[in-house]
């Protein structure tokens, strides 16, 4: 995990180090609701909540190079026996989206996930290998879009995010 971490912060350092190109540099901040898919995990738990920051480093005209850490928390069904269980997300990822004149845009990501669950008296975790396809809607600074996310056979969901995009400074 440790070289995964620091060969992402190293690509994200030497791309921040190239001025070559000019491009839209932003720092968003969002909000979701998670839907849980598949092994399970939509049987046990409510949709999740959470947030997320996600650097977005402007490439060219229309890239961008993005950076994506977030936190999400679902709760267990009261119908299940695991309705008093929870389950937490945290997902870092880095990503390219390139963005259409007509504020649509398409982003995928790959990274790593953490989920714990916690259960009174208990706490387990894991880290694993994810992956992410956004698309969205930009408009006046808003950022609107839908995410599947998904550690391959351990965990998937479908997101709905809402986000406002804080402008940095276009490169010259």
């Amino acid at each position: 995990m440790k070289k995964v971490l620091f060969t992402l912060l190293a690509f994200a350092l030497s791309v921040a180090a190239c001025y070559a190109q000019k491009g839209n540099n932003q720092i968003g901040i969002g909000g979701e609701i998670n839907f849980p898919l598949g092994n399970g995990y939509n049987d046990i738990y409510n949709p999740g909540i959470g947030g997320n920051l996600k650097g977005l480093y402007g490439i060219g005209d229309a890239g961008q190079l993005t950076l994506t850490a977030g936190y999400n928390s679902f709760s267990g069904k009261s119908s299940s026996q695991f309705g008093d269980q929870t389950l937490s997300l945290i997902p870092i990822q880095a990503g390219y989206r390139y963005n259409l004149k007509s504020g649509l845009y398409g982003e995928g990501q790959a990274g790593l996930g953490i989920l714990t669950t916690k259960v009174t008296g208990y706490s387990a975790s894991q880290t694993n290998f994810a992956g992410a396809i956004n698309v969205g809607y930009l408009f006046k600074g808003f950022d609107i879009g839908v995410k599947y996310y998904t550690e391959f056979d351990v965990f998937s969901s479908f997101a709905v995010r809402l986000a406002y995009n804080i402008p940095l400074g276009d490169k010259k």
